[in-house]
């Protein structure tokens, strides 16, 4: 597809296509604005006209214009291709017939599929009563375009009547060939889901087998799953998709906070009650791609874990990626109801005043940690449970909300706030590299490991031709990878540090630029030296096992030149 893409961004001015969303100021040779995707007061979303590209230093987003498109809009690739195709004023002909038959084709018989799968349930009155006891109303099964599949090669000769090619059925995923050649329905026997993309267009199934094939296949040597998914195809990818979203979009924006739940009768149910703000996952597990699309309309998530020590590290394990989309997460208690589905069934009232009442999650996980029989008065045992609550109230994003909880902390230890403010200050984080951070002793706010310091470096050199001109002079100070992105400017990697230069470095004074450019070059040599000083060690160590006392007399003169000039740089 990269002639296509490249001729609609060739057609697109993306400063010219931003203008129509954004208000775009100068920020030195790139532009900036507020970001979209996220609040904020001062800008972030940085613009190359140069390098067709943008990125967001708030929210970590960022890509080309039709990245932008499909965030903003909504769209899935296809939908966002032809939406541009459309602005740029290039004909949808024009894009290869291939692709044409890769999306258009595929959302067809996806469609004719569901309607298909939609008839055959008003013929089978044992799956239209299994939803019926299951709590579903007919207006539900309809708005949801709930279906059957008698499976064997009913869909398979339905679509080749109407002229379609087996080859397409396979690719869709509607149909496969079996161990004896044979092209049979991918689904058999089982209700279906159809499942729709953010505009409403079907790209998937979940078939649930029905009760009576569960009965039948209990005993084969290989029963079929309970519940089984369309395979993923050009239109679908299960890792970014989320039962319902095309419905439930408009309200989970307008409340702020989106349910969370596990299935699609979970979801069917929950709806069919009045809640609205929901999605389901649908059989797989919770990804960033699908938080990231929903912290576009909320930011409060509300979740229902296990009520046991396993639902409670499935709980603590969530807020870590929760917390990187600075998730508000609430916990709903479903008391004797197994799930949603179940409580939806039993007592309709019943998820609604537990969504009201749910607490939040570090109020739940407090509750566990500080109950009588936990929090006991056993010193390292307490002291344990307090740096294991710092430890997951640290990465939280948001200042304020750590602030609160800190509070709330203080309450429930007995411990003063200060002395836990304290704590949190002097618990060290993990660099990505397995480091631990060091004190900052260069004045700026930055880890000591080579990465962090080089990208800030080359982003700053980018900002004065003489930085880069002295940077490259001393280029044996980055690591290998930095050194080929300050010697390409045509790397990739180069614009998106040229973006933060804009953004990091625009209307600096001379002076601050100087310093901090002096203070990273010579963190970085700090850095160099330490690791060199740390090779050293174990060489002396070796060569003193191995009884080479030349060998180490010359090491340690080595290392005695290392701490020198360490030395000269730190006092």
């Amino acid at each position: 597809m990269v002639k296509e893409t490249d001729l609609i961004k060739e057609k697109l001015d993306l400063v010219d296509f931003l203008r129509s969303y954004l208000t775009l100021s100068p920020a030195g040779k790139n532009l900036k604005a507020l970001c979209p995707f996220h609040q904020e007061r001062t800008p972030s979303f940085m613009v190359s006209p140069e390098r067709k590209m943008w990125h967001c230093f708030g929210c970590g987003l960022g890509g080309d214009i039709i990245k932008f498109a499909m965030l903003y809009e909504h769209l899935e690739f296809p939908e966002a291709l032809r939406f541009l195709a459309e602005k740029a004023g290039v004909a949808i002909q024009t894009l290869s017939p291939a692709q044409q038959r890769e999306f258009g084709i595929l959302y067809d018989l996806h469609e004719e599929a569901k309607n298909f799968y939609k008839n055959e349930l008003l013929k089978n009155p044992a799956a239209l009563k299994y939803l019926k006891e299951r709590g579903l109303a007919p207006g539900t099964i309809e708005e949801f375009d709930l279906g059957f599949s008698p499976g064997g090669e009913t869909l398979t000769v339905h679509l080749l009547k109407k002229g379609r090619a087996v080859g397409d059925l396979v690719r869709a995923g509607l149909v496969q060939k079996n161990t004896s050649g044979l092209y049979r329905d991918k689904f058999f026997e089982r209700i279906i889901f159809p499942i729709a993309n953010q505009v409403g267009k079907i790209v998937a199934f979940t078939g649930r087998l029905t009760p009576e094939a569960e009965i039948k296949y209990k005993d084969s040597p290989t029963p079929p799953p309970k519940y089984l998914n369309s395979p993923e195809t050009p239109i679908f990818n299960k890792s970014r998709m989320l039962y319902g979203f095309n419905k439930t979009k408009q309200f989970i924006n307008e409340s702020r906070a989106a349910l969370l739940v596990e299935g699609q009768m979970d979801f069917l149910g929950a709806w069919q009650t009045g809640v609205k703000n929901l999605v389901a996952i649908s059989g797989t597990g919770l990804t960033p791609y699908h938080l990231e699309k929903l912290r576009r309309f909320a930011d409060t998530a509300l979740v229902s874990f296990d009520n046991d020590a396993a639902g409670l590290k499935a709980l603590e394990r969530g807020l870590d990626n929760f917390n990187k989309f600075d998730f508000h997460v609430k916990v709903i208690d479903l008391g004797r109801f197994k799930d949603p589905a179940d409580a939806a069934q039993t007592d309709p009232n019943f998820l609604k005043d537990a969504i009201i009442s749910a607490k939040p999650a570090f109020d739940y996980i407090f509750g566990v940690y500080f109950a009588p029989d936990v929090f006991t008065e056993d010193i390292p045992k307490r002291k344990r449970i307090i740096r294991h609550l710092l430890g997951m109230l640290k990465p939280l994003k948001s200042a304020v909300e750590q602030n609160i909880w800190l509070k709330e902390l203080s309450k429930k230890s007995g411990i003063s706030e200060n002395a836990l403010a304290e704590e949190l200050a002097n618990m060290n984080e993990l660099t990505s590299f397995g480091v631990e951070e060091e004190a900052d002793t260069a004045g700026a706010s930055l880890p000591n490991y080579p990465d962090a310091v080089a990208r800030r470096l080359i982003s700053l050199a980018l900002t004065k031709e003489k930085f880069l001109t002295i940077l490259k002079a001393n280029s044996q100070l980055l690591p290998p990878l930095y050194q080929k992105i300050l010697s390409n400017p045509a790397e990739e990697t180069r614009g998106l540090l040229e973006l933060q230069s804009s953004y990091e470095f625009a209307g600096a004074s001379e002076d601050r630029l100087e310093k901090e450019f002096r203070d990273l070059i010579k963190r970085l040599e700090v850095v160099g030296l330490k690791e060199r000083q740390s090779s050293l060690k174990k060489a002396v160590r070796t060569a003193q096992s191995a009884d080479n006392e030349e060998f180490v007399n010359q090491l340690l003169g080595d290392f005695s030149d290392v701490t020198k000039r360490l030395n000269d740089l730190t006092k």
